[in-house]
């Protein structure tokens, strides 16, 4: 039988080894939803880059620079981070055949996103992190709705983070970038699994949460919730009836390299508080053609760790394409 002082020396020693393990883990691992361009330049070879952005041609740009000041400061983004991935973001929404109307926008099926992914040359068992050009919020959003994309379709949320300001960041830390053409030779081999019903909301679920007043919230600007503008993908002004307003203007700053951040979860908390908003603990989200929401589902799920959130991918798009009532002015 063991004395109390060696019992005490081995609990000491497994302690000790329980926090070498946990080092060990984390040093392999990703330190949060969003890292930092210093943790990625130091860490870049322990995980999958993915640049994600609508403009591919700006791959292999250089570039642009302003002076301010009498400072060189970055004016737009050209190039990638080295070794990164690509993936356009225009090629993970589809085109569906709905009731003899064509509409674009729709979230793919898995066999269509594990294409997408494969060309890129994703891999499974390695973490990601998302770089958008970080030029815009725009860019957040789109990241976004990747990340909740892989997370729909079977990827860990601890294996996902985005690079917060993006290869803008990047560029103003004085990092390099590469804009040699990406022309991969090869396909990846990442898995898609069935989508998550936990992360998704269809029409019918939309109609339900109206019809028994659940919580439904609009992602979109200000003026879009409020009907006083529309883009041209969703002529009619107007909301869901009983929606509540998650504004977009809320969800992302602008740093003074230029570059676009999320903001921390504390701050969230109090601009939401100073806007008289509740943050929402449940609950659907939904924008015009997905990607708003998915900034505010990143925002909220990821950095602020609310629970019990679901995206309604289809947005405004699907619901006008399909003839269902809007509440306007």
């Amino acid at each position: 039988m063991m004395n109390k002082r060696e019992a005490t020396t081995l609990r000491g020693a497994a302690g000790a080894l329980a926090l070498v393990l946990a080092g060990l883990a984390h040093a392999g691992g990703l330190p949060g939803p969003l890292v930092t361009v210093q943790w990625l330049h130091d860490h870049a070879k322990e995980v999958q880059i993915v640049d994600i952005r609508d403009d591919p041609n700006s791959l292999t740009a250089d570039p642009k620079y302003a002076t301010v000041n009498g400072k060189k400061v970055v004016e737009q983004v050209g190039g990638y981070i080295p070794d990164a991935l690509s993936v356009n973001f225009w090629a993970l929404r589809e085109k569906r055949d709905i009731d003899g109307k064509s509409i674009d926008f729709l979230l793919p099926t898995a066999d269509e996103f594990q294409d997408v992914m494969r060309a890129s040359q994703l891999e499974d068992g390695k973490p990601v992190v998302l770089a958008p050009t970080g030029d815009d919020a725009t860019s957040l959003q789109e990241a976004s709705f990747l990340a909740w994309e892989l997370e729909v379709f079977g990827m860990p949320a601890r294996e996902i983070a985005i690079l917060d300001g993006g290869t803008h960041a990047w560029l103003a830390a004085g990092y390099p970038v590469d804009n040699d053409a990406i022309a991969p030779m090869t396909t990846g081999h990442w898995m898609a699994k069935p989508p998550r019903a936990d992360l998704l909301a269809d029409v019918a679920q939309v109609a339900a949460a109206q019809k028994a007043h659940k919580p439904l919230f609009d992602a979109r600007p200000m003026a879009q919730f409020a009907g006083l503008s529309h883009t041209p993908v969703v002529p009619k002004e107007g909301r869901l009836a009983d929606a509540r307003p998650l504004p977009a203007e809320l969800m992302y700053r602008e740093d003074a390299d230029g570059a676009w951040h999320f903001l921390p979860p504390a701050q969230y908390r109090v601009v939401f508080a100073l806007a008289h908003l509740t943050i929402p603990h449940r609950g659907i989200i939904y924008c015009n053609t997905g990607q708003y929401a998915a900034g505010a589902w990143f925002a909220l799920t990821r950095i602020v760790g609310v629970k019990g959130l679901r995206e309604f991918p289809g947005g405004m798009n699907e619901w006008e394409q399909r003839n269902l009532p809007i509440h306007a002015l």
